[in-house]
């Protein structure tokens, strides 16, 4: 093997490709990239054995070969390295890769067989799959990844779900406190191949959010899956993920048929309003908590935290129903994690949205229509006189 490739674009590539990377692998080549290089390109690939990353990157080849090489040492050489051209020659008989740099700059790094290295899946559009264009699949992911709950407090809530049914996308995510919910019509995604009936994929939130990072908003995103994998594919990258093997509940239940207050409100008025609430924080609570209350043709927010001090702030409604409705939240206190009304409304698009109120122990449930339709719930806290529950 002997290949040039600029430091430039070798850099970012392996660094992303190193978050992939186990901390503890059940394998130790599992700690090395597979390096190959053929035709115009070095491929860069890693895995953790449920999810696979695969990055191409320009080069010039002068001989081909492939090789394992030590991860984490070869992105930590890579980065201090001057820029510039790089030149690797691997020495087959010592099972080392030559590194070159600069005018006389030499390194070795010991390698790897590449037949020691584990085959890595990846899936094709030709099967099952739809493509998207990059931007507008960020702007979709980044509505509903939040409200997924971490891996390592619930796993089995800790995906997206997507389903494609009734001419309709939707993507779901819940980590139980709230609930984000996104459709869209099948005319809003390009290309599909083949037909594409009734189908559910739940997608681990980590392979979700590592996509949104590499993917360029130009870019032509290729999603194909079949029973146990899904791969996200650009020309710079391939990524393939196990799907989550647990039973996404029936969350929709939660989201009310009928609401009992609905108003409409500036967003950015009280997207403010909720960050300077979220300063009141009270120990030993983590979080602020907001109470909200509509008076009439207002929004009245509220915090405090007793060693801080407190906030009040009224918000006046663009549009509210009169007569019995107000009744809802009249007189009664709801409160809310402040974190969980922020979270939707730096997504959410439109200068003005719908906010709905279910009493005191009901959710508050945002909705913006645009080119999808959107709804995200979040459920109230119980705050007892010696805290909240």
């Amino acid at each position: 093997m002997k290949v040039y490739c600029s430091r430039k674009v070798l850099a970012p590539a392996i660094t992303s490709l190193s978050r992939i990377l186990p901390t503890r692998p059940a394998l130790p080549i599992l700690n090395g990239f597979l390096v190959t290089a053929k035709e115009d390109y070095l491929i860069f690939e890693g895995t953790d054995l449920e999810l696979s990353l695969k990055i191409t990157v320009p080069a010039k080849i002068e001989s081909g070969g492939q090789i394992v090489v030590p991860a984490r040492t070869f992105v930590d050489l890579i980065r201090r390295l001057p820029e510039g051209e790089l030149n690797f020659i691997w020495d087959e008989k010592k099972q080392q890769i030559e590194v070159l740099y600069a005018q006389a700059g030499q390194v070795n790094l010991n390698t790897w067989p590449a037949s020691d290295y584990p085959p890595l899946q990846h899936l094709s559009l030709s099967k099952k799959g739809l493509a998207i264009e990059g931007l507008k699949w960020k702007n979709i992911i980044k509505k509903v990844l939040f409200a997924a709950a971490p891996q390592e407090v619930r796993p089995n809530y800790a995906g997206v779900y997507f389903q494609l049914k009734e001419n309709v996308c939707k993507l779901v995510a819940t980590d139980t406190y709230r609930l984000a919910l996104f459709e869209l019509p099948f005319s809003g995604l390009p290309e599909q191949a083949g037909k594409l009936e009734e189908e559910a994929l739940f997608i681990p939130i980590r392979a979700l959010g590592e996509v949104s990072k590499l993917l360029e908003d130009k870019e032509r995103l290729e999603i194909a899956w079949d029973q146990k994998l899904v791969s996200f594919q650009t020309p710079r990258f391939t990524l393939t993920t196990m799907l989550l093997n647990a039973q996404f509940p029936a969350c929709e239940k939660v989201i009310p048929k009928q609401n009992e207050l609905t108003v409409e409100i500036e967003r950015t008025a009280l997207l403010a309003a909720l960050e300077r609430a979220s300063l009141f924080v009270a120990p030993p609570d983590t979080y602020a908590i907001t109470e909200l209350k509509i008076e009439g043709t207002s929004l009245f927010l509220s915090a405090q935290a007793l060693d801080v001090g407190s906030l009040s702030e009224e918000i006046i409604l663009k549009n509210t129903p009169g007569g019995k409705t107000q009744a809802c939240l009249s007189g009664r206190q709801v409160f809310f994690n402040t974190h969980f009304l922020l979270e939707p409304l730096k997504v959410m698009e439109n200068q003005e949205i719908t906010l709905s109120f279910n009493g005191s122990r009901g959710p508050a449930v945002f909705r913006e229509e645009g080119e999808g339709s959107y709804l995200h719930l979040v459920l109230p806290v119980c705050r007892a006189s010696n805290g909240v529950s």
